[in-house]
């Protein structure tokens, strides 16, 4: 299942930011860096992705799991 991401902050967080996602999904597209308005040092990328197949994240491991058991927003197809 391909997810869309999107990353704020300065251009040398956000690369490192796309360098560490890389390592828990395929990343298939990113986009430039966008500057925000006002705040030509911050900005954002957009990123295209999927998650890698193998053994799921750990509870207390070095990833956090959310837990969207209480989320009240729009349920996207195919469900929680």
């Amino acid at each position: 299942m391909a997810v869309q991401l999107r990353i704020t902050g300065s251009p040398a967080q956000c690369a490192q930011a796309v360098a560490a996602l890389a390592a828990g999904f395929v990343v298939s597209e990113v986009s430039r860096f966008y500057p925000n308005r006002g705040a030509a040092h911050l900005g954002r990328v957009y990123l295209d992705a999927e998650v890698r197949p193998g053994p799921a994240p750990r509870p207390g491991g070095d990833v956090a799991v959310l837990d969207l058991s209480g989320f009240d927003g729009p349920v996207p197809a195919g469900g929680r």
